[in-house]
Order: C-alpha cells, then structure tokens, then sequence
C-alpha cells in the first residue's frame, strides 16, 4: 500500500517538475542579479566631495535668491517718512505741520486737545513739558520753535509793566462785558493779547459763563497785577450765565463742572435717586454732598425749577 505513495500521474508529473523548476530560478535569482545589473560601489575622492558641495551650495543660493524677488505687498507697503525741520510756532502749529514734524498723529491731537482748552507755549521749554514730546524730539526740534512774542509775557515777567502807547492796544477808554465778547473785542483791553483772550473765552465755555471779574485769576497762569489793571475796563452780565438744575442734570454734565468733581458729583446723583429731588441748595451742604466753600463758589451756576 505504501507504494502507491510514489505512483503519480502524468498531470501530477508534470506539476512536480514545474514547481522545482520555479524553487531552482527562485534559489538562482539573487545571484544572477547581482552579476548582471548591480555596479561595483566607487569611493568618493576629495574633488567629488567638492562637486557634491558645489552643487548643494549653488541649490541653496537659488533658494535664496528666489525669496528676495519682487513682492507687491513689500512694495505697497507705505514707507514712514523721514521727519522735517522748519520753523513753527507751537501755539499755531497745525496738525499736519506737526506729523511733518517726525511727531505721530496721536501726538499731534494731543497736542490739539491741550491748546483747545486754553493751553498756551510761552517758552520753548513749554513745549518741552508735554508727555509726548520726548528729550530727543525736543532737541531735535528746539532750534526750530519760534513763539511769537505776545504783549501779556512782558507784563508777566516785569514787576512795573511799561504804560507807554506802543504796549497798548488802544488809549481810549474800554468797557467790556466778558460773557459777550469775542476774541477780537479782549484783545482792545490793555495788556491782553491773542493767547489771553483765548483762554478767557475757553475758561468761558468750561464754566458756563463768568459772575464776576475775579474769576480770571482762576485761569492758568493769568497775572494778578494784570486783572487788577485791566478791571476798571471790564464787567460780567449775570443773567448771561448758563445754570445747572441739580435735580434734572445728569452725571456728565455735573462732573464737567470745573467747581466739581467725580466723587461729588456721583454723590449728588445717587442722593436724589435715593432721596428725592432737593427742595434748596443749600441741601448739599447740609447732607454733605460738597463743602460750604464749594457751595459758596457753584451757587451762581446751579438752580432748582
């Protein structure tokens, strides 16, 4: 029976050559390649070396090369001008002037905003004074500034002013109302000139108005001997004066008061929304909402209706 083990067909036959005919190519294989398509390995020399460095160098400096080409958004992109020199006045210097100046236009509005509430340069130094113009800029621009030489400086730094015609604007005799005039009316009293008169109509408009002539010494560096000069040429109409009414005006309006501050007017906000509406003024002292001197300095501006 165990002969039948090696009795194979034909078919069987010829299947058995097939498959050692496939084992021998597969054992023959490796050899038979390596023989015929594999290249002996060749060392490198010192000037393949080189080559080989030659070429990456000259790939990198393409790479390079290629990064700097022409960018329309590098060419777009505004360019920040080199600041200019010319003479100026800082007391009329405009804000376009100013950019020209090397200042930005952060800087400039600034320097707006502290001339429109009655600011005024009257030495170089002044300018020098402003938190946006730094030790360097000022330097830069020192030698540049020119301030035009006012009447009211001589006053200021003289302790006996000259009384000759050349210092006065005019010899007739003045009376003029400050809750009314313009600047070209103030500059006609002696001893104001153009820088004053802005700050007395700017000081105007923040108070709502003057009651009295002695409110001018509350105006940033305005002389004593001079508002005892110019008084007998001035007057204050009263009934020019804008009033506040405590029980309807808001918070913006009351703190905007250069007689009163944030806390005072919070507190006199919250007590009428707690309280009621005042039946007098001088509630505020009497719940001490504001001091009696307070009172006795805003009571010409607030009213109850």
């Amino acid at each position: 029976m165990w002969k039948e083990w090696f009795n194979f067909s034909k078919t069987q036959q010829l299947g058995v050559l097939v498959l050692t005919i496939l084992v021998i190519i597969v054992a023959l294989y490796p050899k038979v390649h390596q023989s015929f398509f594999n290249k002996p390995f060749v060392s490198l020399g010192t000037e393949n070396f080189q080559q080989v460095d030659s070429f990456f160098t000259s790939l990198s400096y393409t790479q390079k090369t290629r990064a700097k080409r022409f960018s329309f958004t590098d060419e777009e992109r505004k360019v920040k001008p080199k600041p200019e020199t010319f003479p100026f006045d800082p007391n009329t210097v405009t804000s376009t002037q100013l950019v020209r100046l090397g200042l930005s236009a952060s800087q400039a509005a600034t320097i707006e905003k502290y001339r429109s509430k009655g600011g005024v340069f009257v030495t170089p130094n002044d300018f020098a004074k402003m938190y946006v113009v730094d030790s360097a800029m000022f330097n830069r621009l020192k030698p540049y500034i020119q301030i035009e030489q006012v009447e009211e400086k001589s006053i200021t730094h003289h302790s006996k002013p000259s009384t000759t015609a050349a210092n006065y604007k005019s010899e007739a005799p003045l009376y003029i109302e400050l809750n009314s005039a313009d600047t070209l009316e103030l500059i006609k009293i002696r001893g104001i000139g153009k820088n004053y008169a802005r700050r007395i109509i700017s000081y105007r408009n923040v108070l709502g108005g003057y009651h009295s002539v002695e409110q001018l010494i509350e105006i940033y560096r305005f002389p004593p001997d001079l508002l005892e000069k110019i008084k007998p040429t001035i007057w204050t109409d009263t009934s020019l004066v804008n009033k506040i009414d405590i029980n309807l005006a808001d918070y913006q309006v009351l703190k905007a008061h250069p007689y009163l501050n944030n806390y005072q007017a919070k507190a006199i906000i919250y007590y009428r929304e707690t309280m009621g509406n005042f039946t007098s003024l001088d509630d505020l002292t009497k719940h001490k909402l504001i001091e009696k001197e307070t009172l006795q300095k805003i009571r010409p501006y607030l009213e109850i209706i």
